[in-house]
């Protein structure tokens, strides 16, 4: 669910601030919720899926078959999870890079 939530701030272009403003929490409690340190209450839930247009279930349900393996990363490296995703995007974008050059190379 961490990770989900993390997406989703990142994908709405929020800073942790933010986003603990837009939920009614502090930085610290969301911080604590994307490193999967403890989990969101109901409440926060709800908030989530009103920002995200998404229903409460996507928020509990793991549908993406990489988040325990992200989640694995994270916690064995004692890793950043802001750094990660930033990672994770740059290396998106670079594969997406080289397929458009690949593809005008052709």
């Amino acid at each position: 669910m961490n990770i989900k939530i993390l997406r989703l701030r990142y994908s709405l272009k929020l800073s942790q601030n933010d986003m603990a403003l837009a939920l009614g929490i502090s930085r610290s409690t969301l911080v604590r919720i994307e490193r999967g340190q403890i989990s969101p209450k109901a409440d926060i839930i709800k908030k989530l899926s009103l920002l995200s247009e998404m229903e409460v279930s996507y928020f509990y349900h793991s549908e993406d078959k990489y988040i325990k393996k992200i989640e694995t990363i994270i916690t064995d490296n004692n890793l950043n999870a802001d750094d990660v995703l930033l990672l994770l995007i740059n290396k998106i974008e670079l594969d997406t890079i080289s397929e458009i050059y690949d593809r005008n190379t052709l």
